[in-house]
């Protein structure tokens, strides 16, 4: 990595979560998304290639066992080759004083102690929340400390050597975790910290004093106002040598927003669609703060006194922005403490396209179409989604003795799922419409009609009913817009020649959506 210490570092990283504990743990929910969190900021920030992180969710004992295996063979490959090396572990789920719980066995604490020790890394860095974590750095381990809440530095030269535990909770706490910020109080601070909260020196890289620091303190603070459980984090080091340890680099993001200084007492940035909490941050009085994220769409939530600003941020890949208080919408205190004011789902998004489609007809024909929707969703990876529309077609289709032109008008309602694919919004619906049919069909042998003395055109209305099914994509494009495709069809039930008839219609839109 450029922006960490000169001597190159080849990075690995373990990350492991379990929702399910022994039988008298009651499941969690998010520990398994600390996981995946922590996998991909290793991945973003932390100088980690894909081949070499290991992410196991809801995995037993053995499997964890097997994956510090293979870890430990390619650290001893790359230590052959005279590369320093890194490890990351990280575990989120239940545990006691003795051992970590994944779905009813056991892992011993001693055990991993030793299983990590025998990985040859120059440098190891565990992190565990778990209930009673901190029995892990209380100083039964041979050549461990714990260090004091606010006292970890280190001479800035180069390459630390030795190992590195960070615990969520002391031997005698339990961790918490919250549905509103899906996760646990201690991962969500962490995270938070490594996107840029904790740079405090605003060089664009978090040390492990800047990362324990900020989490010891927001861990503190967050679970002694939310919750009847404090948690204390503790730090335990056996690190040789000089220099700091960088765990990630801000430089290496899709994207960065900047908190100009002073905008607020704290900052809350949540992905869009997702409603997950990317970030927490405490802006600086006197200098602004830079925050890593994936590009994509966010809302911005500033707590400032007894206000909150409320808004939305679009940050494309690879650029950097900086946030405009002044385009935020302050809203009071109690309208921000009200359920889902703020967090809540979107309230509605419009998509407009053009595109083709077949007619409701036998004979076919195709054609322009134009469609408006109105989508109602709740945001998250996967859940609920409305929608409702019109569309409106225009088809023409000939045979042997005439030619058919077809105004298709239709209105629609549906019901289905959606969720965020990477940096697309997906979704897929079925539902009911009604359809209004205006045909006019021309004769094309007009001079023999003429001669029997029977019209050359007929115009004729009729109705219909259909049900319909589509898949849609959306990628955004900044704040609020984005770019949509919907491919679907619907089979039309319509009475044609006093016949009723069943007709399947397949269409395709592309066009631009709206966000409230």
């Amino acid at each position: 990595m450029a922006a960490l210490p000169a001597h190159a570092e080849s990075r690995f990283a373990l990350s492991v979560g379990h929702n399910v504990g022994l039988a008298a743990d009651e499941p969690l929910r998010w520990a398994e998304r600390d996981a995946e969190r922590m996998d991909a900021l290793f991945g973003q920030l932390g100088g980690v290639p894909e081949d070499r992180r290991i992410l196991l969710r809801g995995e037993d004992p053995a499997s964890v066992r097997l994956a510090l295996a293979r870890v430990r063979g390619r650290i001893e490959e790359a230590r052959r080759l005279g590369e320093r090396t890194l490890l990351f572990f990280f575990y989120s789920g239940h545990g006691d004083a003795s051992a970590l719980h994944l779905g009813g066995q056991t892992l011993p604490l001693a055990e991993l102690r030793r299983l990590l020790a025998d990985v040859p890394a120059t440098v190891s860095v565990a992190v565990l929340d778990s209930c009673h974590s901190g029995a892990v750095v209380s100083g039964r381990v041979k050549g461990l400390s714990s260090a004091p809440a606010f006292d970890v530095s280190f001479v800035r030269q180069v390459g630390p050597e030795g190992r590195v535990f960070i615990t969520s909770a002391g031997a005698h706490e339990v961790a918490q975790e919250s549905d509103n910020l899906q996760g646990s109080y201690f991962t969500h601070h962490l995270l938070s910290g490594l996107r840029g909260a904790a740079d405090v020196d605003g060089d664009s890289r978090v040390s492990l004093a800047e990362a324990y620091r900020h989490v010891y303190h927001r861990t503190l603070v967050g679970s002694h106002g939310s919750t009847a459980a404090v948690q204390h984090p503790e730090l335990s080091s056996q690190l040789a040598g000089e220099g700091d340890l960088f765990l990630t680099a801000l430089e290496r993001s899709q994207a960065r927003l900047e908190l100009p200084p002073a905008v607020g007492d704290s900052v809350v940035l949540v992905e869009e669609r997702t409603l997950q909490v990317m970030a927490e941050v405490e802006p600086r009085p006197d200098a602004p703060v830079q925050v890593a994220l994936p590009a994509g769409r966010y809302r911005v939530q500033v707590r400032r006194g007894a206000q909150v600003l409320f808004g939305r941020v679009y940050l494309p890949w690879g650029e950097r922005q900086r946030l405009q208080p002044e385009s935020l919408e302050v809203r009071t205190l109690a309208l921000h403490q009200r359920k889902g004011a703020l967090m809540g789902s979107n309230d509605w998004r419009l998509q407009a396209g053009l595109g083709v489609g077949r007619a409701a007809t036998p004979i076919g024909g195709w054609g322009p179409q134009a469609g408006l929707f109105r989508a109602v969703e709740e945001p998250g990876q996967l859940g609920p989604s409305f929608v409702g529309g019109v569309t409106l077609g225009v088809t023409r289709a000939f045979t042997q003795q005439l030619r058919l032109d077809q105004v298709e008008l239709g209105a629609w309602s549906g019901v289905g799922v959606a969720g965020a694919l990477g940096r697309v919004w997906t979704g897929a619906h079925a539902g009911v419409g009604v359809l209004g049919l205006f045909q006019r069909a021309k004769s094309l042998d007009s001079a023999r009609r003429q001669l029997i003395d029977l019209p050359d055109t007929r115009l004729r209305a009729g109705a219909g009913a259909a049900v319909f099914a589509a898949l849609s994509a959306e990628l955004p494009l900044g704040a609020r817009a984005g770019l949509f495709a919907r491919l679907g069809g619907h089979v039309a039930l319509t009475r044609q020649d006093g016949e009723l008839r069943l007709s399947p219609v397949p269409t395709l839109l592309l066009g631009s959506t709206w966000g409230h």
